[in-house]
């Protein structure tokens, strides 16, 4: 409403003036002359004070308009001079200025600032603009200028001029329109209807203004201004409403044809079809028909050049864009992730190389494939339902079971878009995976971990609890068999079932407890020794043969000397166990130094490790032993002890039987001989 209140109060003002000196011709010219030229050179003015809010074709935009108004108020300043010198004409030298300042705003249209800055090609579309305002400022040079200060026997210059103003401001009332219309969605649509408002009105207006012209009616104050008032208020209002270019705004889709060669070439192709059709068609005598000659070929000359650097730039512009679209694409081939885009119809368009070494098949063989043939039936059965909510949502993510060429399945994270036309048709889907194997594996490991976290916790409270009841009672079975009380058989039964809870209680406390941070130098062999004589004797009495193929140099590492015995025991009571269902097998101990590590194998020639159990023979509480033989503790612990020393304990490929491996960091051999 501030604006309309504004420009009424201008109009009463200008009106006013004008009636107030209308018994002075030359004041009243001078003084309404100078209010409209004070209206439209705000325009250029607010222009230049926001031009920095605008970027691209935006900025071209109103800078287009912004010359087109200045010319118009060079002209205006000459016919006001002329008015005072006494040389008042329509047409004249200022005539030009004029008429170019109107074309303005017309050709500004041709940078369609709804599409948003497009900074790359402003350039292009500058030259574009150029273009249209050569055979704008042709037309009128050809039909007004020329028949104007050459003697000719054609149509008087004046009623030309008027012809070709009204026809100028059809096109841009029609433009503007127009643009209104495909501005619809776009920020931009608001500027263009005040525009078009403005233009139309003037356009309406200016029927009126030309019919006091041509009867020589016209005098500067009245309301025939009308025609040159409400235009240049509306474009005001539009300047100073106009939004600012946003780089992330969503741009209006462009038609189809207004980027094409022939539209762009079309005014230097207009030029000397005008200029030497109408040569043929219409004569205007000599000299004029030899100026608007010379006048069609410096024109057209001019328009092959204008032509040549606008093929030059968007030739360019292309290159850049190619050279954009290489490197994206290298930059997709080169990504781990799987990018897979199908056809509307879910056929194979592309997919990246880390997407074919995944799926193991070549390009040749996804191109006669569907989205469904790569999934697992599982996931196939969703695509349905991916594609209508991307169609619904625009975007869809989610997990999907991929099928390899070899039969086998991966999970992958994955996110789907879908690639639109212009219009919103949806062309083909693009699918960003990822596949998610290992994290599963981490994150169900994970959950392991604190699973095993919180039994150990659980373990801990009740191993100390049971510890004390136990020895309670082991001291009171000593005492009654020391005093010889009667069932000594069955006591002894309980002192034994009582020590084996203990060593239960003890081996939990053991897996529950963290690695002792103490380290020594040691020798494998000398702790591989001292396991053998420990369980020498046993081992005798079941008929199981103790091979011992120890390094003949020493074997250093830096230990805590019990826990890797203990370590070495559990193995060997593992290999006892297994060789008791064959008496009269061997256990071997080999030690050695390998690539800078010391290992030490426990090895038997029993039944071996079933392949089902292979996987499972290092979890906490797995045993293979019947119930009341073990508490599936011994390998678990002996696993967390290598862990805490820095190695790893591996069960080995053996011909037979099973073979463990453990293997520590070296240390220092000094140390040990010392």
């Amino acid at each position: 409403m501030r604006y309309l209140f504004a420009g009424i109060l201008y109009v009463a003002l200008y009106l006013g003036a004008g009636a107030l000196l209308d018994g002075y011709p030359l004041l009243r010219m001078t003084v309404v002359n100078s209010l409209l030229l004070l209206l439209a050179a705000a325009v250029p003015a607010v222009v230049l004070r926001r031009r920095r809010e605008w970027e691209g074709t935006q900025r071209l935009f109103w800078d287009t308009f912004a010359a087109g108004l200045a010319l118009w108020c060079v002209g205006q300043i000459g016919f006001t001079w002329a008015t005072w010198t006494g040389h008042r004409s329509w047409v004249q030298w200022h005539t030009m200025f004029s008429l170019c300042g109107g074309i303005g705003p017309t050709v500004a249209l041709v940078a369609r600032p709804y599409l948003g800055p497009r900074k790359p090609w402003v350039w292009v579309a500058a030259a574009n603009v150029i273009s249209y305002a050569m055979l704008a400022g042709f037309v009128f040079a050809y039909f007004v200028m020329v028949p104007s200060v050459v003697p000719t026997s054609g149509p008087s210059p004046q009623a030309t001029l008027l012809t070709l103003v009204q026809l100028q401001r059809f096109v841009l009332a029609a433009g503007l329109g127009w643009s209104v219309w495909l501005a619809r969605g776009s920020s931009w649509r608001p500027t263009f209807v005040r525009l078009a408002i403005g233009a139309t009105i003037g356009f309406i207006l200016r029927f009126f203004t030309s019919g006091a012209i041509s009867r020589a009616q016209y005098q500067e104050g009245g309301l025939y201004d009308l025609a040159w008032i409400v235009p240049f208020g509306c474009y005001l209002w539009a300047a100073l409403e106009a939004p600012r270019s946003e780089a992330d705004s969503a741009p209006v889709p462009a038609r189809r044809g207004w980027t094409s060669g022939v539209v762009s070439a079309l005014p230097v192709f207009m030029i000397p079809l005008v200029g030497f059709g109408i040569l043929q068609v219409q004569s205007i005598g000599e000299p004029g028909d030899s100026v608007r000659l010379l006048l069609t070929t410096l024109a057209t000359v001019s328009g092959l050049g204008v032509l040549t650097l606008r093929v030059s730039l968007q030739s360019g512009e292309l290159q850049r864009a190619d050279a954009r679209v290489r490197m994206m694409a290298a930059a997709t081939e080169q990504t781990a992730d799987l990018i897979l885009i199908t056809r509307a119809d879910g056929r194979f368009e592309h997919a990246n190389q880390a997407c074919l070494n995944a799926l193991g098949y070549s390009r040749d063989e996804l191109s006669s494939m569907g989205l469904g043939s790569l999934l697992d039936p599982t996931s196939a059965a969703m695509i349905a339902r991916i594609g209508a909510e991307v169609r619904e949502r625009g975007i869809w993510r989610g997990t999907l079971l991929h099928r390899r060429k070899d039969g086998s399945t991966f999970p992958a994270s994955s996110t789907v878009v879908a690639l639109k036309t212009p219009e919103g048709a949806i062309t083909h889907f693009v699918g960003v995976q990822r596949d998610v194997t290992e994290d599963m594996r981490l994150r169900d490991h994970l959950v392991h971990s604190e699973r095993l976290s919180a039994v150990g916790e659980l373990v801990a409270g009740v191993a100390h609890e049971i510890n004390n009841p136990l020895q309670s009672i082991i001291g009171c079975v000593e005492l009654m068999l020391e005093e010889g009380h009667g069932h000594v058989g069955d006591l002894e039964l309980v002192k034994q079932e009582a020590t084996r809870a203990g060593q239960i209680v003890r081996n939990l406390l053991a897996f529950v407890r963290r690695s002792s941070r103490d380290r020594s130098a040691a020798d494998l062999n000398d702790i591989a020794r001292a396991v053998a004589q420990l369980r020498a004797r046993q081992l005798a009495d079941r008929n199981i043969h103790l091979r011992m193929e120890l390094a003949a140099a020493a074997v250093p590492v830096m230990v805590n000397r019990e826990e890797i015995q203990q370590l070495v025991l559990n193995l060997v009571l593992n290999a006892e166990h297994a060789l008791r269902s064959a008496p009269g097998g061997t256990i071997s101990i080999r030690t050695a130094v390998r690539e800078g590590a010391s290992t030490l194998e426990v090895a038997d020639d029993g039944p071996g490790v079933d392949a089902a159990v292979r996987g499972r023979v290092f979890e906490p509480f797995f045993t293979t032993k019947e119930v009341g033989q073990g508490t599936g503790l011994g390998l678990s612990i002996a696993l967390g002890i290598a862990t805490a020393h820095g190695g790893m304990l591996e069960l080995r490929d053996s011909p037979r039987g099973a073979c463990f491996r453990l293997t520590l960091p070296a240390g220092a051999p000094a140390a040990v001989s010392a």
